[in-house]
């Protein structure tokens, strides 16, 4: 009877509801032979975590689109990369087509401003070391998040509204480690907090609650025959208490999270 619990489970996650689940890629490292980027389920009414895919090849930029998640492999700037499929249900993974071009359009601007995020009748506005929050075109606050030389890089409203996501470059930021800094401000009191360092920094639906990956650092891995450095990144979450809590651990990689919004 217990060796069916993994199965059953496996089967209440796949029939779940997914909306508000984070699908992300992640290596957990061999001692011995080659390991791969696999898709992993994050539910965050629960916290659990779920590996979904076990097959021999990397997957990256996981999005969901109802019961199937599509995924790149290998990375979308190698010339034979090709955009794959994988079905939850049946657990088959297929080519779909070429890898996806990134989108470089930029957003609408407003006059001045070098990044902008709008809610309804809320808007952000960042100008170099500095930025603006306004409601119904009115200005409410201006902040200068971090130090000013840094540029604001990404504005992301909460779904209440109630905070605004801020990531700054990071003061930390390298070739081999590339971050920014995340910042939060709640828009009633225009209080600042500093909520983290890293990347992919991203609003859970419905919950004043955001995720992101820290910065990634190259750690030994244990174990290995010869000395090996791996590089890791963990998945992170940060409330509006000011909380925040690491989501995976060990000597793993975990990247390009993704929200399942169907």
């Amino acid at each position: 009877m217990f060796s069916r619990l993994p199965v059953i489970c496996g089967l209440l996650l796949l029939l779940s509801p997914l909306p508000g689940q984070v699908v992300f890629s992640s290596r957990v490292y061999k001692e011995q032979g080659r390991s791969y980027q696999q898709i992993w389920n994050w539910n965050p009414a629960d916290n659990s975590l779920q590996q979904l895919t076990d097959s021999p090849r990397d997957h990256f930029l996981p999005t969901c689109s109802g019961r199937l998640i599509s995924f790149v492999s290998p990375e979308a700037w190698q010339a034979d990369s090709k955009e794959w499929s994988f079905d939850r249900d049946t657990r088959m993974e297929r080519i779909i087509g070429p890898a996806p071009l990134d989108d470089d359009r930029e957003p609408a601007l407003g006059q001045g401003c070098t990044v902008v995020a709008r809610a309804g009748t809320l808007e952000a506005c960042a100008r170099v070391g500095e930025l603006s929050v306004l409601s119904g075109g009115k200005q409410i606050g201006r902040l200068s998040p971090g130090n000013s030389d840094l540029p604001i890089e990404t504005l992301v409203w909460s779904p209440s509204g109630k905070w605004l996501l801020v990531g700054t470059l990071g003061l930390e930021t390298s070739s081999t480690s590339p971050q920014y800094d995340f910042w939060v401000v709640e828009t009633g009191s225009m209080k600042l907090t500093k909520a983290g360092s890293g990347n992919s920094g991203t609003w859970l639906p419905a919950r004043d609650v955001f995720f992101y990956t820290s910065p990634r650092d190259l750690v030994p891995l244990p174990g290995a025959r010869r000395p090996r450095g791996v590089w890791v990144e963990h998945l992170m979450a940060f409330d509006s208490s000011g909380k925040t809590s690491a989501i995976t651990s060990g000597v793993t990689n975990n990247v390009q999270p993704s929200v399942c919004r169907e």
